[in-house]
């Protein structure tokens, strides 16, 4: 099926945020479609490393699904600096995305399902429990102890000088110490993910030093849901390398949502 690409913007308090939309031929407001609204991971964006959410929304694209993914305040082509990302300013962005993204005509809305990465692992969590209205969430090496984020950046360097500084510089980026300092109190997405009663596929590299595999575990134990599934790529590191990994990564994902939202009619 042929689709086009086209990016929207839309508010999230101050800041003016990004959108891309890959969107099938023929979809409107008489003939919505099934559709899914991508959440990107900690200084990631809509695109992704190595394109990886990019190339999902064309898979997806060609069996009927439309994807919205978009950038928080301070990432990708959105508005602000990476200090402006602060937990509060995340959970506020994912209210404006999920708000925009209902309002699109071209949404059929008993098929929608959330993908969430990392970080925004967390963000498909917050979205998928506030709205069980979405059919299903495929959530890639998820984040279930937000606290891990603050454990991870203490040990880079500079570490004693982010109350002085205001932030911490991470590779270049810097990260606001409002983050750093309430991430673990602010993010809840064990209490939030538990209150889906859809089914959710957990997938998670084998090798993942930066999310350990375990996370994921915790997610499956909290919600005790029999539809859940969660798959291991062996070998695979937290961005899912090498190559055969992702591209493993990719068709799982893609046939989840295929099931869920296009070969499937009801719940």
């Amino acid at each position: 099926m042929r689709f086009h690409r086209s990016l929207q913007t839309f508010q999230s308090e101050e800041f003016t945020l990004v959108a891309s939309v890959d969107l099938p031929d023929g979809a409107d407001e008489q003939t919505p479609v099934p559709a899914v609204l991508f959440c990107h991971g900690f200084t990631g964006s809509r695109m992704e490393a190595r394109r990886v959410f990019a190339r999902e929304a064309q898979l997806l694209a060609r069996h009927g699904i439309a994807c919205f993914r978009f950038d928080h305040r301070g990432c990708g082509d959105s508005d602000g600096d990476f200090l402006d990302f602060t937990p509060l300013g995340m959970l506020q962005d994912l209210d404006a995305a999920v708000a925009t993204f209902l309002r699109q005509p071209w949404v059929d809305q008993s098929r929608m399902g959330i993908l969430g990465y990392s970080l925004g692992g967390i963000s498909g969590s917050y979205l998928l429990g506030h709205h069980p209205e979405f059919r299903t969430g495929v959530l890639w090496a998820p984040v279930s102890r937000p606290e891990i984020i603050r454990d991870r950046l203490s040990n880079i360097e500079g570490w004693s000088e982010r109350e002085r500084l205001g932030y911490l510089d991470h590779y270049g980026h810097r990260v606001n110490t409002k983050y750093i300092d309430t991430v673990g109190e602010v993010l809840r997405p064990l209490e939030w993910v538990t209150k889906f009663p859809g089914p959710v596929l957990f997938i998670h590299g084998g090798g993942d030093e930066v999310v350990r595999p375990e996370q994921s575990e915790r997610f499956l134990e909290v919600r005790n849901n029999s539809a859940d599934k969660r798959i291991v790529i062996e070998g695979a590191d937290h961005g899912f390398i090498p190559a055969d990994n992702m591209d493993r990564l990719l068709k799982l994902t893609e046939d989840w949502f295929v099931r869920s939202l296009v070969d499937s009619q009801g719940r």
